[in-house]
């Protein structure tokens, strides 16, 4: 069972991973908006996001799988300490 303590740094936890969730959300949107307006010409924007992918997008998305990959051991782990 959890105790205060522990839930409190489970609730920062999961309000640092909905913040960025929703990076990657608006991030993906913006792609798909650089995507088509490559396609009219107008590059710019495209451009824009090249430059912002390394320093944003790709520390969001190790995050995100870094934190679903722990999540995943640390819960196997508490039910088979459950269920012993």
């Amino acid at each position: 069972m959890l105790t205060k303590n522990e839930n409190k740094w489970k609730k920062i936890i999961d309000n640092i991973l909905i913040f960025n969730l929703f990076i990657l959300i608006i991030g993906s949107l913006f792609f798909l908006i650089c995507i088509v307006l490559t396609f009219y010409g107008n590059s710019s924007l495209f451009e824009l996001f090249q430059k912002i992918w390394f320093p944003v997008f790709i520390p969001a998305l190790s995050l995100f799988f870094t934190a679903i990959l722990i999540e995943e051991i640390i819960s196997r782990f508490i039910n088979k300490n459950e269920n012993n």
